[in-house]
């Protein structure tokens, strides 16, 4: 995907884009080529790998989301600033924070806010389920993008969102697996599946899951990370 086919399938898929969106774009794949090569932040090997699998497929999941209804807004594992970032660039009213728990993917970000110009944006270095008391229930959305399994995301995410808010969670081809296997934890979490959503970009399956948190998360979620995973 080059420069324009990136443009014309943002323009399909999204409306009332910023001005100054695809020139910010351009500055954030000048930036991350830079720091990649230092780095090794991500595979990156052309400029049509950064706007397909970089740029487009980590916003294109997001595409049945009203963010005009939500402010604040946390990315859980963003790494070099996917989907966060573009999300902010997109929807530039929202209050976004991110958690990020490598060091050098932290100060990429910082180095990147600055870059951006970009307002309300809150980088946090420390791992998710190292939750503090005024960090519960306090966003409208959370989500999160190739960090892990489903039923660890979620247990990681619930107790960061308000109640009747957003928990978003895109998946790959195994998600219908993750889901079957996510069925106790949901229940726990008081969480409701929503809306799912699958479509295909570049010959990769994705598969977006919806939930809506309809009750307060117990204080034992999360819990400790051994006993996540286990």
């Amino acid at each position: 995907m080059n420069k324009e086919q990136f443009k014309a399938l943002i323009k399909k898929n999204f409306k009332n884009i910023p001005n100054d969106f695809f020139d910010q774009i351009e500055v954030y794949k000048n930036f991350i080529q830079i720091k990649n090569k230092l780095l090794n932040l991500t595979n990156l090997a052309s400029e049509d790998v950064i706007y397909q699998k970089y740029f487009f497929d980590s916003i294109i999941d997001y595409k049945e989301i009203d963010f005009s209804k939500l402010r604040k807004v946390l990315d859980i594992g963003s790494g070099s600033g996917i989907p966060g970032i573009i999300i902010k660039l997109l929807f530039k009213h929202i209050d976004l924070t991110i958690i990020e728990a490598t060091n050098k993917k932290v100060k990429f970000l910082n180095e990147l806010v600055e870059q951006l110009h970009l307002e309300n944006v809150i980088i946090i270095n420390k791992r998710a389920e190292s939750i503090n008391d005024n960090e519960y229930e306090t966003f409208d959305l959370v989500t999160s993008r190739a960090v892990a399994e489903l039923k660890v995301l979620l247990e990681i995410s619930a107790p960061y969102a308000k109640v009747s808010s957003l928990i978003v969670e895109p998946k790959s081809k195994k998600g219908n697996i993750e889901l079957k296997q996510s069925e106790n934890i949901i229940k726990e979490l008081n969480l409701s599946l929503i809306n799912e959503h699958e479509f295909t970009s570049n010959d990769a399956l994705h598969h977006i899951f919806v939930f809506k948190k309809e009750k307060k998360t117990n204080k034992k979620y999360p819990r400790i990370w051994k006993q996540i995973i286990a």
